[in-house]
């Protein structure tokens, strides 16, 4: 274990599976004390693996301090209890990814009523509760980290994609806020899609068999979780009120060895965008 996180509490919500307990896993690996939060707490689709517990267990098992809290982040009275949970047993908050977010079918002319009142909820209001919660901590601790997890979709004009490109401008909008409180807010997002299982879970069968395999040419899940490590070392002084994709984090806050390192691992499609992001570096 590597210690760039030591001594600090971090919350991810969304956390049972995918991109939100890689990142758990990886903040752990840290040092962080780490919060899963989420709603799952049973394995009802063995295409979706992953429940709070089975996360808290993979931690523990290397090494790692965990805890699980059950949470629904559209319930503004679920997330202060699972923060109270957090300062009960950790006494602080330093960390919060807002992770969770849902993606229900339909555009803007077909999606349910119900399921754009829901995206919203959960999307926005979701993250907004939880700042909300866990800033009380940072703010007597004199500072802290809030990582929103963006997505490409804000080029689009889908109910996801707005509930994102408002979660963006809400990020910058408290960088510019909290900046004189000692804590850094960011927007993360990924170059493009990410194999987990939601992103399989989601595609059409990939073989003749009908199996959906493995989805070709997609970055690993090890850049986005060093992003999301980067960013949650930052404060307002080094880096806050940015909205950028992992490559574009990579590019700006990694050595050299890291940078060498994911161009090793990833597609030349995030390679290009790393290379694009140090070059306007260069040129700024």
């Amino acid at each position: 274990m590597s210690s760039r996180l030591a001594g600090k509490v971090a919350i991810i919500t969304g956390a049972s599976r995918g991109l939100g307990q890689y990142c758990v896993v990886g903040f752990a690996r840290e040092g962080a004390r780490v919060v899963v939060a989420a709603r799952t707490i049973e394995e009802k689709d063995e295409r979706l693996p992953g429940t709070i517990h089975q996360t808290v267990a993979m931690i523990e098992e290397a090494g790692g301090q965990a805890m699980a809290a059950v949470c629904n982040v559209a319930d503004r009275a679920s997330v202060t209890s699972m923060v109270d949970q957090v300062i009960g047993r950790w006494g602080r908050v330093d960390i919060l990814m807002n992770n969770a977010a849902i993606q229900p079918p339909g555009g803007n002319v077909d999606i349910q009523e119900k399921h754009w009142k829901l995206i919203f909820d959960v999307n926005v209001h979701g993250a907004f509760y939880c700042v909300r919660a866990a800033l009380p901590s940072m703010q007597e601790n004199g500072g802290g980290n809030i990582i929103n997890i963006s997505s490409g979709a804000t080029a689009g004009g889908s109910p996801y994609g707005a509930t994102k490109r408002a979660l963006e401008a809400m990020s910058q909008g408290l960088a510019a806020e909290l900046k004189g409180a000692g804590v850094a807010v960011n927007a993360l997002k990924p170059v493009g899609a990410i194999e987990t299982p939601g992103f399989l879970f989601a595609q059409v069968p990939r073989d003749k068999a009908g199996g959906q395999g493995s989805a070709p040419n997609l970055p690993p899940p090890d850049s986005y979780v060093e992003a999301a490590i980067l960013l949650a070392c930052q404060t307002p002084a080094t880096y806050t009120g940015q909205v950028d994709h992992d490559a574009g984090v990579i590019a700006a806050l990694a050595d050299d060895e890291t940078r060498n390192r994911m161009r090793a691992m990833n597609p030349d499609f995030w390679v290009a965008a790393m290379d694009n992001a140090m070059a306007r570096m260069d040129k700024a």
